[in-house]
């Protein structure tokens, strides 16, 4: 019960339990969250207006979504589901963002994949998006929880045509162009993690305000795929390219065609040399993702529970 995350001593939050009842289903992630400088910051900002807040979600589409041309399919797919957006924030990611968002779920994350991460999610910026469900009314569930639905497992055998994961042609498992919050809970962190105090108060404006951020969306996809040409993230189209390539890019191409087994990390320790700006860069991250085998640590279950069934049933 959510009545035990703060027991009858001196309190560790000013985060009460009228506001943790409405965001998560689950005590121990009440428990961590409750305490940790993120969430505390986003409550000052958003706790009193939770009625509007559980109507809001996240989805960040990461750099790869760029270079694959999925931003306007990605909000496409969201438009057919019901999800608009009235706010954005883009950001490059760096090592410390990274950490952060996924702060929760990396305690399983294997190094290869954590370092591919580093190499991949700061190449370009990543577009933040603020939806509104724009079918959610009191006592339905959240957006975050109905959004993560219709996502669609990892597994691309379970994906189903209105999986959002499907409709965007996920490549692999690094390759899957967004990232949406869990539940409200992440959804009020994600938003610290990513903003000060002012950039949350025009956020909080612009929930409140209803407004319509699809024309900013829709300029900085043009200014993102401006700057970005597109790839086709072919494993085997990159290592024709990368055999053209000047420097180690090449040299690694001419080691793989001479007989020689290249590994996650052979690619990965070249790629740390390569600037964003190299347009064999995205060559390199393809070859990662599709060498990249094993990403979780096995036996090792994420430090917070997936809660997103749960939405709904006895507590």
């Amino acid at each position: 019960m959510l009545s035990d995350v703060l027991p009858d001593q001196e309190p560790l939050s000013e985060v009460g339990q009228d506001i943790l009842e409405q965001v998560t289903w689950s005590s121990e992630k009440a428990r961590m969250y409750a305490v940790e400088q993120y969430f505390r910051e986003a409550c000052w900002t958003f706790g009193g207006d939770l009625p509007r807040m559980l109507g809001i979600t996240l989805c960040m589409l990461k750099a790869e979504a760029t270079a694959g041309r999925r931003l306007r399919p990605a909000v496409r797919a969201l438009a057919g589901a019901g999800f608009r957006p009235v706010d954005v924030v883009a950001f490059r990611h760096d090592r410390l963002t990274i950490r952060e968002v996924w702060r929760h779920h990396f305690n399983l994350a294997t190094p290869e994949r954590v370092e591919a991460m580093d190499l991949i999610l700061p190449t370009t910026d990543t577009v933040c998006l603020v939806l509104k469900d724009t079918e959610w009314q009191p006592g339905r569930m959240p957006a975050a929880i109905r959004l993560n639905s219709l996502k669609g497992p990892a597994d691309p055998g379970e994906r189903l045509p209105q999986h959002l994961r499907h409709q965007l042609g996920v490549v692999n498992g690094l390759f899957n162009f967004m990232h949406c919050s869990d539940e409200p809970i992440d959804v009020f962190r994600e938003i610290a993690v990513l903003c000060d105090d002012a950039r949350r108060d025009l956020m909080r404006e612009r929930i409140l305000g209803d407004h319509d951020a699809l024309p900013e969306v829709l300029a900085l996809f043009d200014a993102l795929e401006r700057r970005h040409p597109a790839h086709d993230f072919d494993y085997g189209l990159s290592w024709k390219r990368l055999a053209g390539a000047p420097g180690a890019p090449g040299r690694l191409a001419a080691r793989r065609a001479a007989g020689e087994d290249i590994t996650v990390t052979d690619v990965m320790t070249v790629t740390q040399g390569v600037s964003y700006e190299d347009p064999h860069r995205w060559d390199l991250l393809t070859v990662i993702t599709h060498l990249l085998k094993v990403m979780n640590v096995p036996g090792l279950s994420p430090s917070v529970p997936n809660v997103t069934a749960e939405w709904g049933g006895p507590r």
